[in-house]
């Protein structure tokens, strides 16, 4: 997990060699939590967001938002948080990503970090058009494509272009795959494209579901601080994570009714109740958060998926009408 690493790694193991894996893990959720990861939506405390809106009466500051490019990846990842190693090939389509953003730019003119990701963006024929749209319409935004670093050296000249004259950056998950990091750097310094690695990715959370709900929802949004909780743009709505916009790619490959999230879960970016509106309602509980088990969070080491239930749930948890037959791409 992001953050995390700031923990010395001879410290994290010999916790893990003498202490019971569930304190460690408590202790691990806590730290994240509070001191390792800000809030995603706001990082302005509630006086400061008061001034803003009454005194200066300028529109509040979202602090980062996710939009997909591709949903699904070409790295079968183990318990991927965006189900994308379970999600069947899907395309943005770049006019109404344009025209979703534009919309998103009259409500938040003021996004301090966009992420383009996916799935795995560079799937995407067309991915350079995002990123030259994003540009346009939130120019004083910084602009993360985030990769799996699988396909950067095969991408042409004209990505590199566009991602220099775009100012965006390239941000490359570090997973154990034997990347090649000296060639992809060699790359991104010669065509003047901005560089960042994410911490090695060695180890991740996972963040059962609760198939029947019995979560609190205000307790697991206020836990989600540092593990879930980044605002997700999808079919012009924004979402509280990823988890509750594409629960639908789970529901799919396991057949599981009762998870989809309600017209109270996500909010519209023309809302007409306004940018102040839709930021309240982003720093608050959904019904949906009630699905999240925080009690039964563990973490486990980077892997290739099987595609089975118990990745996302608790293992004796049995899919109500099966998998679907249909399988995704590896």
């Amino acid at each position: 997990m992001p953050g995390l690493e700031r923990v010395p790694a001879g410290a994290r193991r010999f916790a893990r060699r003498v202490l019971p894996a569930g304190f460690v893990d408590a202790v691990r959720g806590y730290l994240v939590r509070w001191y390792l990861a800000p809030g995603n939506v706001s990082r302005k405390g509630p006086i400061k967001r008061w001034f803003r809106h009454h005194v200066l009466r300028r529109p509040p500051v979202l602090h980062r938002v996710i939009v997909h490019v591709t949903d699904h990846c070409n790295l079968n990842c183990k318990g991927c948080t965006h189900f994308s190693n379970i999600a069947s090939p899907a395309f943005a389509d770049p006019e109404r990503f344009e025209d979703e953003m534009r919309r998103l730019s009259g409500v938040f003119p003021v996004i301090t970090e966009i992420f383009l990701l996916g799935g795995e963006p560079l799937l995407h024929p067309d991915v350079e058009s995002f990123v030259t749209t994003t540009r346009r319409l939130f120019p004083a935004s910084r602009i993360n494509l985030m990769s799996n670093g699988v396909l950067v050296t095969r991408m042409p000249e004209s990505f590199w272009h566009t991602m220099h004259d775009a100012d965006a950056w390239l941000m490359l998950d570090l997973y154990p795959i034997g990347l090649p990091v000296a060639q992809i750097e060699d790359l991104t310094r010669i065509h003047g494209v901005k560089l960042e690695w994410t911490d090695p990715r060695a180890e991740f959370f996972k963040l059962p579901l609760d198939l029947e709900g019995r979560q609190d929802p205000a307790d697991s949004f206020e836990r989600c601080r540092g593990a879930n909780n980044c605002v997700v743009l999808r079919g012009g709505r924004l979402y509280p994570c990823a988890y509750a916009a594409y629960v639908d790619l789970f529901q799919k490959r396991f057949g599981v009714e009762g998870l989809e999230p309600s017209s109270e879960d996500s909010i519209s970016v023309v809302d007409p109740r306004g940018a102040w509106q839709i930021m309240d309602f982003l720093l608050k509980p959904v019904p949906w958060c009630r699905f999240c088990d925080f009690n039964s969070m563990e973490t486990y080491s980077w892997a290739r998926s099987t595609r089975s239930i118990d990745e996302w749930t608790s293992p004796a948890v049995v899919p109500v009408g099966g998998p679907s037959r249909e399988e995704p791409e590896s």
